[in-house]
């Protein structure tokens, strides 16, 4: 062959391959049509065998309906006698009708008059038509007449309706033409009895057609269209002529369409054929070319190999996989291990492993030969040539293919020891945060958007006794005091608008696992942008003791406060009052000493010794204002106030009975407070003895004592109908040491004062209203 002829890209070794296989695929599509075209004949045949045989049975079918009726009609034509009369026609019509479905009516025509007619409802309008006067239809029945047998007109439309064939039976009595015996098929009826709709299916359609003995014409009697050139007719054979039915297909191009997939294989095939037989035939030469062209290429991808190999910035070995040698190196692992490339070849893997690294490798290897994986990368340490050990990313990948015996395998090998130095120390860093973090008494929380805790540090359960949290069930608030609850919200909000930055000193209470609660310094920072956060971070310092004792360093300075400011109005109450005392006193002596009368120094011995009473009063009540306002260890227990109440007014029974006033105790057995015992009775006595004192003459005393719970907090309500007090005169001293609001001399202006202290003692408060002249209401706020 000449070296075009070798070329497969020649043009003249193209053109003859081309028309080799064309001429191979024309001869194949041609073989198939000649099959196809005796397929088509042997379908056209099939289907015109198969319309004959369903022409033959409704042909059959109604041949068999007429006979059937031509027997009704003799049946009834043998019950007229020889008058020409016949008996009992509505039960033996009756009878042939309803026990032969072939037949609808049945008739009695004498002399071509129709008289009698069986059902009569339905074809009354028949009796008395004559057919031998009718031109359309006498035709017909002489024809009957003339043949002496049955005649079967029709299909045509009825005298009483509809389209029917009827057939007439002359009857001849001695020879002489009598009439007819008529029976009626409805057309719709014989094209049932036929079986036409069921033979006809969604294939074909029946044709039904006689021709007319009056205008000769062909008359069609089905809907069905109008092209029977394709269809087969067959005509049947009946006493009065010819009746034609035809079979139509309703795809008249049904054998043919199914061919058509057939010859669109045929000529895919013989396409394919010739492309195949082409691309064969160019196999040889192709591959000819193909080989010469990857022994080039061949010699070409070694030669990129071995620049790859040596020039390759990470380190490269081959190895051969049965022994573990190794045969060859490039430059980079050389450099790596410092070791020269004829030392390095012939001497094994394990030579150059760090011992403990070893045992994984040669699992590996192992692995690898045997085909159970295909690849493999692992992490292991090499010994340089100074003893020193590098840390390298072992990848390595057989040399042969899957299925073939073992024999080497490439070997990958990047130095990552500065990586794994810096992962080292990464992980040093980290212990020493977590053993930091671990061993503090600081609360650190990560949160994300969901409230979900994502860590939480092990200092948790030291501090608030929680062994895990997690705010998705109950929220945050549910931990925090309800006081502090705004607080947090703001800070919360704020921290969204300041991504990374510490919004610090949150001070908060913060329920523990014993429902108790205790204070925190917090800090919020909004770390959501930042990987492997992405929430919240929560710093919470305990700082219950610190918080208390600043608490308690506010209460003392409050509470030095208030003693100064009572030691002050103390001091002045004090002072003016022995002052007073003193200078009364010092005027009765002078007086004395310039008197020389006995009677005259008598009387001053006697304002003398009032005035010393005075002081010693004076002195006792700011003694016991003294104790209420410097004891600080005053007990407290629950007190029940009506209990309290009771006992109370029986100590003042006396007074009341006195004043003959009415006492209603409302106080209800439920109100309990914490209180001390002795100031309840001190407060309840004073209010009693202020009501029962300053009554109004005019009136009968009336004290109401009621208990009620107002925001919260019991309080205690004593109203009086007395005298009242001028709220606008005294309203600012009514709570006064030694204010008095009225002439009574038994008034000495101390009890409502030690009151209201021992009330504020308590921590509770005192209100009043009144009215001058209508009464006194005091309301206790207890706390």
């Amino acid at each position: 062959m000449s070296k075009t002829n070798d070329n497969p890209n020649s043009p003249g070794l193209n053109l003859k391959l081309l028309l080799i296989s064309l001429v191979s695929g024309l001869l194949l599509v041609m073989l198939g049509f000649f099959m196809l075209w005796q397929r088509y004949q042997i379908l056209v045949d099939d289907r015109q065998t198969e319309m004959s045989s369903m022409i033959d049975v409704v042909a059959q079918n109604i041949d068999q309906s007429l006979k059937y009726s031509y027997s009704a009609a003799l049946s009834l034509a043998l019950q007229i006698d020889e008058e020409g009369e016949i008996d009992n026609f509505e039960l033996i019509a009756s009878q042939l009708v309803d026990n032969n479905p072939n037949i609808d009516a049945i008739q009695i025509v004498p002399d071509g008059i129709i008289t009698k007619v069986y059902p009569f409802e339905e074809n009354k309008d028949a009796i008395n038509y004559n057919i031998l006067e009718d031109p359309t239809r006498n035709e017909e029945a002489f024809e009957a007449i003339e043949r002496k047998r049955m005649f079967f007109g029709g299909p045509f439309e009825l005298k009483q309706g509809g389209l029917a064939v009827v057939g007439r039976l002359p009857v001849f009595i001695r020879n002489d033409f009598w009439g007819f015996v008529a029976v009626i098929i409805k057309f719709d009826n014989l094209i049932h009895q036929s079986g036409i709709h069921e033979l006809s299916g969604d294939d074909y359609q029946f044709q039904f057609s006689k021709i007319n003995l009056v205008s000769g014409n062909e008359e069609f009697f089905l809907q069905s269209r109008p092209d029977l050139h394709e269809s087969y007719s067959e005509v049947i054979d009946l006493p009065d002529g010819e009746w034609r039915l035809y079979i139509i297909p309703q795809s008249l191009h049904q054998p043919f369409l199914r061919l058509i997939p057939v010859a669109l294989l045929i000529i895919f095939l013989g396409g394919a054929v010739a492309y195949i037989l082409y691309q064969v035939l160019k196999r040889p030469v192709i591959m000819q070319q193909r080989m010469m062209s990857q022994a080039g290429e061949l010699a070409e991808s070694e030669q990129r190999f071995r620049t790859i190999f040596n020039q390759a910035a990470i380190g490269m070995a081959r190895l051969d996989t049965n022994t573990g040698i190794i045969l060859e190196t490039n430059k980079k692992f050389q450099q790596l291990l410092g070791y020269p490339e004829d030392y390095l070849v012939g001497k094994s893997h394990i030579d150059i492993t760090h011992p403990d690294d070893n045992q994984k490798n040669i699992e590996l290897i192992d692995k690898l030969r045997k085909n159970e994986i295909n690849h493999y990368s692992l992490q292991k340490r090499l010994i340089r040539s100074d003893g020193k050990t590098i840390w390298i990313n072992l990848s390595v990948s057989p040399l042969w293919a899957e299925g073939e015996q073992a024999t080497s395998q490439i070997a990958l090998i990047e130095d990552i020891s500065a990586r794994m130095e810096a992962k080292q120390l990464l992980i040093d860093n980290e212990n020493r945060f977590r053993a930091l973090v671990e061993n503090s008494d600081e609360i650190i929380l990560i949160v994300d958007t969901q409230n979900s805790v994502q860590y939480y540090s092990p200092s948790l359960a030291k501090v608030s006794k929680y062994e895990e949290i997690d705010f998705t069930a109950h929220g945050v608030l549910h931990y925090i005091h309800p006081d502090d609850h705004d607080l947090l919200r703001q800070k919360i909000e704020y921290s969204y608008t300041k991504l990374n930055v510490p919004i610090v000193d949150i001070i908060l209470r913060v329920k523990n696992a014993e429902d108790h609660w205790f204070w925190v310094n917090a800090t919020l920072t909004n770390m959501l942008d930042v990987q492997n956060v992405n929430g919240f971070v929560v710093n919470l310092r305990d700082i219950t003791e610190k918080r208390e004792a600043e608490l308690n360093l506010v209460k003392s300075y409050e509470l030095v406060m208030e003693q100064n400011k009572r030691l002050l109005n103390f001091a002045y109450i004090v002072s003016h009052n022995l002052r007073s005392h003193a200078s009364n006193m010092q005027s009765i002596l002078e007086l004395y000493t310039e008197e020389d009368s006995v009677e005259e120094k008598d009387q001053y011995i006697e304002l003398l010794q009032k005035v010393s009473g005075n002081l010693d009063q004076s002195l006792h009540d700011l003694n016991d204002v003294v104790s209420i306002s410097t004891n600080m260890d005053i007990s407290v227990q629950i007190i029940n106030v009506r209990e309290t109440l009771e006992s109370t007014l029986e100590i003042l029974i006396p007074q009341i009975n006195r004043k003959d006033a009415r006492i209603r105790n409302e106080v209800p057995t439920t109100m309990e407070v914490s209180f001390n015992s002795a100031y309840m009775e001190s407060v309840l006595l004073n209010f009693l003895t202020n009501a029962l004192r300053y009554t109004e003459n005019s009136r009968t005393p009336e004290i109401i004592i009621s208990g009620y719970q107002h925001n919260g907090r019991w309080v205690l309500e004593v109203q009086d109908n007395g005298i009242g007090i001028d709220m606008t005169a005294y309203g600012d001293k009514i709570f006064g040491l030694y204010k008095t609001f009225s002439s009574r001399k038994d008034g000495r202006g101390v009890g409502l004062f030690i009151t209201k202290n021992q009330v504020e003692a308590m921590g509770g408060s005192v209100d009043v209203e009144s009215i001058l002249g209508e009464g006194t209401t005091f309301k206790v706020y207890f706390k």
